[in-house]
């Protein structure tokens, strides 16, 4: 089950790029403005590659942290005007989109790690083997980056780099489209930025322009993943407990509040393992997500998620909750695997691994600050007693305080 995509997580992941990379290209279309900018083009590049760097180093995003010094490295080749850089430049184009899909495909496991001295590890190793080939047969080493070299005035790259960046560029949509990250968004725009940024060559303050905006780009990567981490969970996708109480404080007139806990979900885990556990939870999310009548979910802790429905009274949204309920109870979910190792190893090879469905069911306890509920703390406990109830009755069902069947 795949994890909730908001409207609000559409605009995060697509609005800053596009934005900034706006931005840098307007500023030289007027030559007032790109005369003016064009003189402090260089230090704002690397200043905001240089804060996208430490906030990485900071929240020891080793990703990001990468892509900053990679694109920094990069940027400065581009902007130099010596001949002897325009032997190595094919190269950089042609390697740094491959950095990209390697920093995006690798998991985040910090800097202090393996993982991170190895993506430090591949950037300084790709410095050296350029400066080597590029110092021992400078003619040859060029001659073959530069081979299919497109005869147009605005793109210069050579094939090579140009496959390159597409092939990436496919890639990072597909792990934005799977993983839904501000971190593989914002590589994603970067990519875009840094493409255009390199067909700048005859105009270094342009590169620098567009250095910027990647700067830019990363550090929000960074900003709105650090979000996430507080804000969301990250097996769900939902709202998790600190959004949730933010929510609770800015209720306002009527609304109402409902608690909904998985039934049996510790024998789940025990008969079926975590993994299947973690498959329900997924599943479970998903249809709260979609639940109708303006409702919000989040994930308030364990197997309990919460609903907030502002603006409408417990009758209003009986319906709602009960639709729910019983497409939870109806819908079957199948489990794969489901087998110890012993049989794992004795299956013959391509005999397709054994499977079991299982039903899941909710419990739901809702209540809104009607009588004498007027705090959202006061609602929250009543819809938590209110489920307590819903277990007490059978589970599967939703129940109010006073013990009315909703």
């Amino acid at each position: 089950m795949r994890n909730v995509l908001t409207f609000r997580r559409v605009v995060s992941l697509v609005l800053p790029g596009a934005v900034l990379l706006f931005i840098a290209w307007a500023l030289q279309q007027e030559e007032t403005v790109k005369a003016a900018a064009l003189p402090y083009a260089a230090s704002i590049c690397f200043a905001t590659l240089g804060a996208s760097a430490l906030l990485s180093w900071y929240h020891n995003y080793a990703r990001v942290l990468c892509t900053s010094v990679v694109v920094g490295l990069s940027i400065w080749t581009f902007g130099r005007q010596a001949p002897e850089y325009d032997i190595i430049r094919p190269a950089i184009a042609f390697l740094l989109p491959l950095n990209f899909a390697l920093f995006g495909l690798l998991k985040e496991r910090g800097l202090a790690t393996f993982e991170g001295a190895f993506k430090g590890g591949i950037i300084g190793m790709q410095v050296l083997l350029i400066q080597m080939f590029g110092q021992s047969a400078p003619g040859k080493f060029l001659a073959v980056l530069q081979w299919g070299r497109l005869p147009s005035a605005w793109i210069w790259l050579p094939w090579a780099a140009l496959v390159s960046f597409a092939a990436v560029a496919v890639f990072l949509l597909v792990l934005v489209c799977l993983r839904r990250t501000s971190v593989e968004a914002g590589l994603l725009w970067s990519l875009a930025v840094i493409f255009i940024a390199m067909n700048q060559g005859v105009h270094p303050g342009g590169v620098y322009l567009y250095g910027g905006a990647v700067g830019l780009v990363l550090t929000f990567a960074v900003l709105e993943h650090g979000f996430d981490m507080a804000y969301r969970d990250e097996l769900t996708g939902l709202p998790g407990r600190r959004a949730f109480n933010e929510v609770l404080q800015q209720l306002r007139r009527r609304y109402t509040i409902a608690m909904c806990d998985v039934d049996d979900f510790k024998q789940f885990n025990d008969t079926y393992g975590h993994d299947a556990g973690d498959q329900i939870l997924k599943t479970v999310a998903s249809t709260l997500f979609g639940v109708k009548g303006g409702g919000r979910a989040f994930r308030y802790g364990g197997e309990e998620f919460a609903l907030v429905f502002n603006g409408r009274s417990v009758d209003e949204v009986r319906p709602f909750l009960e639709a729910m309920r019983d497409a939870i109870a109806h819908m079957g979910l199948q489990l794969n695997d489901r087998e110890n190792p012993l049989e794992m190893r004795m299956r013959k090879k391509g005999t397709p691994a054994p499977t079991a469905t299982v039903n899941i069911t909710i419990s739901i306890g809702v209540a809104d600050n009607s009588g004498d509920n007027d705090r959202p703390e006061v609602v929250l406990e009543a819809a938590d007693a209110a489920l307590y109830r819903a277990k007490e009755s059978g589970k599967n069902c939703v129940r109010l305080l006073e013990g009315v069947s909703v």
